[in-house]
């Protein structure tokens, strides 16, 4: 086959993609022939893209440093002029190969020169990067040159200024100090001789000088891919051959010769360029520089379709921080399995889930869309699944709320993993309320009280994941009236405090009363003798779900919630008849005794949850104590002998107000304070000393207070009791009307 032929099947040998990437490299073959004068001799350039691909498509441009010695054509043939060593180049843009022509025998009748412009110029300043300035220092690149005998490359000059950046090129003279080993020419071009270690020079104007060492071995070489390669029919891969012991650089291919054992199942040409034919395994040989070398092909059968799992759908949904396997199987035309077939995996944002092609599990990563897709060996066949990442839950902040008329709240939602673990923030959610008259709620999550009752509120995640938040709207002020006869529960609002709307159910005949509301407003504990004596029971705010607490012969009383609303304090008198503080949780369990000596009562929770104020009779006289939630670090509070306290409330800002009574002249008189429990300093009144407050309570922001005043103060025997409404700031009391002689106590106001 002639040089152009072989050329031209290099060609076709290539893939239709490579013929339009840049080159990186130009390689010469053979890297070095030897002709008489007057004969004639073809070399062959090829050129390379940055992955070592063969690019057939290449104009190259041919030159010799030396035309007195030998001349190239533009095809690359050789003609021997005189005897010497000539450098023939082949450039294919700024890329360069060359190969060592050596003319031997006598000279023969010169030939007339050929027009100056055929004439080859030194190109010294080649291939230096632009600066400006003197030059300081020459550096050479490589610094050091690996070659095998007959082989040749190029070395860079640099010309480098004193902080190291580009000097202006300089021209340099080049010099071989072992000429036996290695040659050099005056553009740098360096061929291999003899094995042996040598040393290239380059001096350039001005005395610089840089050196760099050529080692040249015959040494073992590898191919680089390995032992085997696995390849789809009408596949074409390139072959590479390194010396490991040299950088693991790469051979010039056009120095060995590659064969294959069955050219049905592979074909490979002269660069190593492979070509599967057909089904089937066949070994292919490298030889050259007194070696060879062989890898295994294995071609696989025809894929014509892909099996997967799951089967294809419109979307397939992934939990966040989930996984689900995902499977190909690649069959030919009869359903025949090709497990060699290799197949590729690609998502197409790795933001939103990854895949791992060893386990065959995807695994989400963020809420979103995006696309898995396998390719099979074949053009065109490929399979593709739309995954939709979801959260494996969300879940309200708040599940339970009470607002109240006009009042707003804004849910907020959290994603889940599918271990439940806190991710984040939820967005995107969609909101319903099953109960707008009584609740609507906003795109946003805000809801609004507009009708006393109660309304579920569902959040639903991009997927169709849902939580529920229960929402009671119910009035500020919730009291116990015996309007109906005996006392039971209603509520109402500053607004308006002649309109009531009872909360305990209809079909409740007995006593309720020492209403208090859960943290979060959504639920009521009260005192309550429907069983035949005083427990503590907890209802939803609307006065639905009535759950019983506490089961004793003896009373329970003044009820507390705890700061996270899933326990209560209470007193009670089940040991030895004497009221004692005791704690326990929503659902009954854990029933603990706080105080144990002498009579405690009345007691109320702070809003961190860590510290309890309650009434002690320690000291034969009513005084505010303090402990911690456990009942540990019991401590006195007020400690004034002359006059009593009881009834302490904490206020939303942690500070205690309580009831004091005294004696002032020839009266007793009660009054509302408030003082700092850490301090017991800066105590204020909230109240005058007009009315017979027999008890309170304050609004949490403690701008209001409710006031239990007996409307007959001097009928103690039977007191006519009244709830009246009071703004801090004002003074003023507002009497809750009544009808008859209906009385109203143990007033309570929602969070």
């Amino acid at each position: 086959m002639t040089r152009r032929g072989l050329f031209a099947a290099l060609a076709v040998c290539l893939p239709h993609a490579a013929r339009a990437q840049s080159v990186a490299e130009v390689q010469v073959a053979p890297p070095s022939i030897t002709l008489r004068v007057g004969e004639r001799s073809g070399l062959l350039a090829t050129a390379f893209d940055r992955i070592g691909n063969v690019i057939p498509t290449v104009r190259v441009t041919w030159s010799s440093n030396n035309i007195s010695i030998a001349r190239v054509d533009n095809n690359g043939t050789v003609t021997g002029v005189a005897s010497g060593v000539a450098i023939v180049e082949a450039r294919a843009g700024t890329r360069r190969g060359s190969a060592a022509v050596q003319v031997t025998g006598a000279a023969a009748q010169p030939p007339a020169p050929p027009p100056a412009a055929a004439a080859a110029p030194s190109e010294a300043l080649a291939g230096q990067p632009a600066g400006s300035g003197p030059a300081a220092a020459l550096r050479l690149e490589p610094a050091v040159v690996y070659l095998l005998p007959s082989e040749n490359t190029r070395v860079s000059p640099r010309a480098l200024r004193e902080d190291g950046s580009p000097a202006a090129p300089v021209a340099v003279t080049w010099t071989s100090l072992r000429s036996d080993v290695a040659s050099v020419d005056q553009n740098g071009n360096v061929v291999a001789l003899a094995p042996g270690q040598g040393t290239i020079q380059a001096t350039a104007p001005g005395g610089l000088t840089a050196t760099a060492p050529v080692v040249v071995q015959q040494t073992e070489f590898a191919v680089r891919e390995g032992s085997t390669l696995l390849l789809s029919p009408n596949d074409v891969d390139t072959l590479h051959v390194a010396v490991t012991s040299q950088n693991g650089r790469t051979v010039n291919p056009l120095v060995l010769q590659w064969s294959s054992s069955d050219h049905g199942v592979a074909r490979v040409s002269l660069a190593g360029i492979v070509t599967a034919v057909g089904p089937g395994k066949a070994t292919l040989t490298v030889s050259g520089l007194l070696q060879t070398k062989s890898i295994e092909v294995s071609v696989h059968k025809v894929v014509d379709k892909l099996s997967v799992r799951p089967r294809l759908s419109s979307d397939v949904q992934v939990p966040l921080t989930g996984v689900i396997k995902f499977e190909a199987q690649a069959l030919t035309a009869d359903n025949t399995a090709v497990p060699e077939a290799p197949l590729r995996w690609n998502v197409t944002d790795a933001g939103v889930a990854t895949f791992d092609e060893k386990t065959g599990m995807l695994t989400g990563r963020s809420i979103g869309k995006t696309q898995l897709t396998v390719r099979g060996p074949a053009a065109g066949l490929s399979v593709s699944w739309n995954i939709n990442v979801i959260a494996a839950s969300v879940r309200l902040n708040e599940p339970r709320i009470g607002i109240g008329l006009n009042q707003h709240r804004t849910l907020r939602g959290t994603w889940l993993d599918d271990q439940s673990n806190a991710l984040g923030p939820a967005s995107n959610l969609a909101w319903v309320s099953d109960n707008p008259q009584v609740a609507p709620v906003g795109e946003d999550g805000t809801v609004s009280g507009v009708g006393y009752g109660h309304a579920n509120i569902t959040a639903t995640a991009p997927g169709g994941k849902t939580s529920t938040a229960d929402v009671y709207v119910v009035g500020e002020i919730v009291v116990a009236s015996s309007r109906g006869g005996k006392f039971q529960l209603y509520s109402t609002e500053r607004s308006n405090l002649s309109q009531l709307t009872r909360l305990t159910q209809a079909t409740d005949t007995t006593t309720s009363s020492d209403p208090t509301f859960s943290p979060d407003g959504s639920r009521i504990a009260f005192v309550s003798q429907r069983d035949g004596n005083p427990e503590i029971y907890v209802m939803n705010a609307d006065g639905r779900g009535v759950t019983r607490i506490t089961n004793d012969p003896q009373g329970d009383g003044r009820p507390a919630f705890s700061a996270d609303g899933q326990s209560l304090v209470f007193h009670s008198s089940r040991t030895a008849g004497k009221q004692q503080i005791w704690s326990v949780n929503l659902d009954g369990t854990s029933l603990t005794q706080l105080t144990k000596d002498s009579i405690n009562l009345s007691p109320t929770v702070s809003p961190d949850g860590q510290t309890i104020a309650y009434v002690s009779l320690r000291d034969k006289n009513y005084d505010i104590w303090l402990m911690n939630r456990d009942g540990a670090n019991q401590r006195r509070f007020t400690t004034s002998p002359q006059q009593r306290e009881w009834d302490p409330h904490f206020l939303g800002d942690g500070t205690l107000a309580y009831l004091v009574e005294r004696r002032e002249g020839n009266r007793t008189v009660q009054q509302v304070v408030r003082a700092d429990p850490a301090t017991g300093s800066s105590v204020t009144a909230l109240t005058g000393t007009d009315l017979a407050i027999a008890a309170f309570a304050v609004s949490r922001a403690g701008d209001v207070i409710a006031l239990v005043v007996n409307a007959e103060p001097q009928n103690r025997r039977n007191p006519a009791y009244k709830v009246y409404i009071q703004p801090v700031s004002s003074g003023m009391p507002v009497p809750m009307p009544t009808t008859g002689t209906e009385q109203m106590i143990t007033p309570t106001f929602r969070p």
